[in-house]
């Protein structure tokens, strides 16, 4: 549709896009094509990765210091290289807390060293399996959780309302207190950002400018291709310290003082 309508530059979102991306790329030398959260080498793709798991270490950094119930969780759609870096992420940063304050805060879902965890093998927040696996983890005490694949979050949200849980969630890609529904907004203690407006964005500029290239770019911190959202409702419940940490965490990442990016994009 958006070749018979002329288009000279597509948009594709998504790892599961790639291969026909790839295939109307290829068909269509003279369209250029920027495709997120993958990279290709054709002459005409541009593939924006991002190294997520720099910001999900800080947010698994501040989960462990806000847990009360000395577990944190985290569940995806699929073990899939964009899924897996921020549950890697995340648990390295829990890791990274144990290791400076001496805490025994547990991870469930995911082991750095198997890489793999539990995945509930659908996108549906519908599908019964999804509410399933948010219940299990809940029930084994954890108390904030971070759900990775689109609106797989919501049914985690759902057992925490309709339950009266005190936990929390901790989004991924674009701010969940500004993206999902009102009803869930308490429960958001942040997001793991891909700035992914700015990354298209710069695609699409360069393509009307003329200085439009295929290849990869990768999000970051250095770049602020990636980063933390607000506290939003929770700003008040994380102490001064806790987030003056956090702050200086991201600012050691993002210098190459500490390192956070284990898996390679």
């Amino acid at each position: 549709q958006c070749l018979s309508q002329g288009a000279e530059h597509i948009i594709t979102s998504g790892f599961k896009l790639a291969g026909t991306t790839k295939e109307f790329a290829d068909a269509n030398p003279d369209v250029n094509f920027t495709i997120i959260d993958y990279f290709s080498e054709a002459s005409n793709i541009r593939g924006l990765e991002y190294q997520t798991d720099e910001a999900a270490f800080p947010a698994g950094y501040l989960a462990a210091g806000m847990t009360q119930t000395g577990i944190v969780a985290t569940y995806g759609g699929a073990n899939i290289p964009t899924v897996a870096i921020f549950m890697d992420g995340m648990t390295r940063g829990v890791e990274y807390y144990n290791e400076q304050k001496g805490t025994d805060v547990q991870v469930l879902g995911w082991s750095v060293e198997d890489e793999d965890g539990v995945f509930t093998g659908v996108f549906d927040p519908a599908d019964p399996s999804v509410r399933a696996t948010c219940e299990s983890q809940l029930d084994e005490g954890a108390d904030i959780i971070l759900p990775v694949g689109g609106a797989i979050n919501l049914p985690a949200g759902d057992v925490i309302n309709d339950t009266g849980l005190n936990a929390a969630l901790v989004g991924v890609d674009a701010d969940a207190f500004l993206a999902m529904p009102d009803q869930y907004s308490s429960l958001w203690l942040t997001t793991v950002l891909k700035d992914l407006t700015g990354l298209v964005t710069l695609s699409v500029k360069e393509q009307a400018e003329g200085m439009w290239t295929p290849g990869a770019y990768v999000g970051n911190l250095e770049n602020d291709g990636v980063g933390l959202a607000p506290y939003h409702d929770w700003a008040d419940r994380v102490s001064p310290e806790l987030d003056a940490e956090v702050q200086q965490l991201l600012a050691d990442i993002k210098s190459g003082v500490i390192k956070a990016d284990y898996t390679p994009v």
